[in-house]
């Protein structure tokens, strides 16, 4: 897996990010338009995509500004618009609906705070995961994340002991805003969860998801519609794509009848025969693990793009400064530990 460094400020992190993948970032957005059309049930043009990205650019300048300055570097250094390294920040708000990953949160056998999920996404993405590392200047956290080809924000850890990972969960309203990739990237640059929450309830966001987040010590669970969110905090938490709050479930657009409900339970069960605090080996086992129902949590393509797979696994122990990260499927491809090549752990 492509595994790029980039410092500097936001303008010169984007730019040399840009520069160093600029081959593969133009391939990919000459790609029925980032492999956008692959997934979205009405095909765009470039110029139709690039209109509907212009509604969230100055809600990403006013909220998230050093992000901004970041994507311009980026586009930059690869060589193209600012508008489409913007449009590769939002593809996934302009694809619209789509159920996608299982994560969970515990504290492994070993005592460390883990999250661990297996990212799963349409459009055949898994060629275009990466291991990006931001070193910052001053007291702000590095961070170390999974993300794809053009993509600045995704999932990841920093050097403070931050962790963060997500999954997809629908309710109306989505709208222009802050994407949340983009927004758990800026939360990676928070020093606490505290903060992060704080953040969370700032920023305007474009559309819904769940996050599990954790600081070492606390695992929390964020269950967020474009307008409210709910924290959770527990010792063992798993989540899929749909709802697990009461007043949320109310707005769930995820109909009863699709795999969210077998993988939240036959996830439960499984950490539950490991004790709940598995150990390593036993979190890699349970994101390979199959079965023929809708029940299985390593999703494999069926030969249509169009349907999610499993592109890859990833197991974050930010208290320890590393991630273990399968590119493909776990249940056959290896898992590859990542540090910070410069640790600036608290």
């Amino acid at each position: 897996m492509k595994h790029i460094a980039v410092s500097g400020s936001p303008f010169e992190r984007g730019a040399q990010y840009g520069e160093t993948l600029r081959h593969d970032i133009r391939d990919f957005l000459s790609d029925h338009v980032a492999r956008i059309n692959i997934v979205r049930r009405d095909p765009l043009t470039l110029k139709e995509a690039l209109s509907m990205a212009d509604s969230y650019i100055p809600h990403i300048e006013a909220c998230t500004p050093q992000l901004a300055e970041e994507i311009k570097g980026l586009a930059q250094g690869a060589g193209i618009s600012y508008r489409e390294g913007m449009l590769l920040q939002l593809r996934r708000e302009i694809i619209a609906a789509g159920l996608e990953c299982t994560a969970f949160a515990c504290f492994s056998q070993e005592g460390h705070a883990v999250i661990a999920q297996n990212v799963d996404l349409a459009g055949r993405l898994t060629d275009l995961g990466m291991i990006l590392e931001v070193r910052t200047p001053g007291e702000e956290p590095d961070l170390l994340m999974y993300t794809h080809v053009g993509l600045i924000g995704y999932l990841g850890i920093n050097s403070l002991g931050l962790g963060i990972g997500l999954n997809m969960v629908l309710s109306p309203g989505w709208r222009a805003g802050v994407p949340p990739y983009l927004l758990i990237r800026h939360l990676l640059h928070q020093p606490t969860l505290e903060a992060c929450k704080r953040e969370i309830g700032r920023i305007r966001r474009a559309s819904s998801r769940n996050l599990l987040m954790t600081d070492g010590r606390r695992l929390l669970n964020v269950e967020m519609t474009v307008d409210n969110e709910h924290v959770l905090e527990d010792r063992f938490l798993v989540h899929t794509n749909h709802y697990l709050h009461e007043e949320f479930k109310r707005c769930d657009l995820v109909s009863p009848g699709t795999s969210t409900y077998p993988r939240l339970e036959r996830t439960k069960d499984k950490l539950r025969q490991y004790g709940n605090s598995p150990a390593v080996w036993q979190i890699e086992e349970l994101l390979a693990y199959h079965e023929s129902g809708p029940g299985s949590l390593c999703v494999h393509q069926d030969g249509n793009p169009r349907k999610v797979a499993t592109v890859a696994s990833v197991i974050m122990e930010p208290a320890e400064g590393r991630m273990r990260v399968c590119k493909g499927y776990p249940c056959r491809d290896p898992f590859y530990v990542y540090r910070f090549e410069r640790r600036r752990m608290a």
